[in-house]
């Protein structure tokens, strides 16, 4: 039996059925984040100045994609939702409004981002500095109708525990994107050194690639179509509004968050080009630590859901505490890592010395906000698992808006204390983002309705 109609209580259980399901999730998030890291890597030969154009052009485009993969989550939630109550019939219907909903967002999204110059110059940056990383932006701003696409299939995969096709899919995407970054960022043959820009072109191609690859397996090879009513229309789905409401919340949510951590982006820049540098290249190591949080926070979002269209309190409850579990103990893991080897792991990505001087200390700050950053993804995944809508919102609100954002100001650029000032106000953030959704997640576990 699957998971979506047999409910087990033993711990041992749920954690072999959380990592069943997550493990091909996480390398698909981190997969995603190979994408940037590839860029990151070969920027990184291209020089400092391409490194800060990519690390803020692509930093509102970034925010978006969170804001779109929140406005996707009804998807998730409803399907796994409709599969654990047994209406297998009503799934492809929620996938197929979803795409077409999120291609629009998507298409929307890009041309408001054509106007990233004037923007990048209206929050403080250098007029050069404006105009180079807008430049960027506008390339990649492009890939967010395909992205969309990619972010409801793989949601709705996921949701009925196939997860190994969007894991299939991005490895492939990773593989293309490498070459294409070599060709497009130095120029090879008949095509222009194209710097950063080449990296977000990149970017477009391959989103379309995965985009493509995802919709035609789902809509024409996938096994099970006729049972989830794959190309039919249900009338008893449930409905679009409730579909949309899920998305609001989350999609708010995200945007509250990765707004905020724009604004951090933002600081940084006021600090110069080395500053986006260090930047650059300590976060890589936050993303891909977050994306492998984030994909057992998928799984723990699915199978909340599954115990919730059951009716299975207590199995909603472990199901939650166990993926915040399996997430501490390897993003601890993680952790230990960047704190005993933060230049090694920095030469990664560049061999400049004045850069890896100025990154070190910083890696200690990443180590620690990522810590509680994972944990308090898969809390609110979980409570989003439940059908949760604006209660997570504003805790994200205010952990990030109210926390971060001011203490990030305070401490790295009122204090002085640089990049690591910025990170300190992440940490921060994180540690009362994770503790509000905790006790919200435990409210909702002793309520069924």
């Amino acid at each position: 039996m699957t998971d979506t109609t047999l409910p087990n209580h033993t711990i041992a259980d749920h954690i072999r059925r959380t990592l069943t399901l997550a493990w091909p999730v996480v390398m698909a998030r981190m997969g995603l984040v190979g994408l940037s890291t590839v860029d990151v890597l070969v920027l990184g030969r291209a020089g400092t100045e391409e490194l800060a154009d990519y690390t803020l052009g692509l930093s509102i485009y970034d925010s978006l994609l969170a804001t779109m993969a929140g406005l996707t989550m009804g998807i998730g939630v409803l399907t796994a939702r409709s599969t654990g109550a047994g209406l297998d019939r009503v799934v492809g219907t929620i996938w197929s409004r979803g795409v077409i909903y999120g291609a629009l967002l998507g298409c929307l999204m890009a041309a408001l981002l054509q106007f990233a110059p004037q923007l990048f110059a209206l929050l403080g940056q250098s007029p050069e500095r404006a105009a180079s990383a807008g430049s960027v932006t506008r390339v990649v701003a492009l890939a967010l109708p395909f992205v969309a696409i990619y972010l409801a299939t793989a949601s709705f995969l996921e949701s009925l525990h196939h997860p190994m096709v969007g894991m299939f899919a991005v490895a492939v995407a990773n593989i293309s994107n490498l070459g294409l970054n070599v060709v497009l960022v130095f120029g090879i043959g008949p095509f222009p050194e194209m710097g950063a820009e080449g990296a977000a072109l990149a970017t477009v191609i391959n989103s379309a690639l995965l985009a493509f690859m995802l919709w035609y397996y789902t809509r024409y090879r996938l096994k099970e179509r006729t049972r989830y009513g794959i190309g039919e229309v249900a009338v008893e789905a449930p409905s679009a509004s409730e579909q949309r409401r899920i998305g609001y919340g989350a999609g708010l949510s995200y945007t509250f968050e990765a707004g905020a951590f724009v604004m951090m982006t933002l600081f940084v820049g006021w600090l110069g080009t080395i500053a986006l540098a260090v930047q650059a290249v300590v976060f890589q190591y936050l993303a891909v630590t977050f994306m492998m949080a984030l994909g057992v926070a998928t799984a723990t979002q699915v199978r909340v859901g599954n115990a919730w269209g059951r009716g299975d309190m207590r199995g909603m409850a472990l199901a939650g505490w166990t993926g915040m579990g399996l997430v501490t103990v390897v993003s601890g893991m993680f952790a230990i890592v960047y704190v005993l080897f933060p230049v090694q792991a920095l030469r990664v990505f560049t061999t400049d010395p004045v850069l890896l001087a100025a990154a070190a200390p910083v890696m200690v700050w990443m180590t620690l906000a990522l810590i509680f950053d994972c944990n308090q993804s898969v809390m609110s995944h979980a409570c989003r698992g439940r059908g949760d809508t604006w209660v997570p919102t504003a805790m994200h609100l205010v952990s990030y808006w109210m926390v971060m954002v001011p203490a990030g100001y305070w401490f790295g650029i009122r204090m002085e204390a640089g990049v690591s000032g910025i990170y300190q106000g992440i940490v921060l953030a994180s540690v009362v983002s994770v503790t509000l959704m905790s006790l919200r997640f435990r409210h909702l576990t002793r309520q069924i309705a």
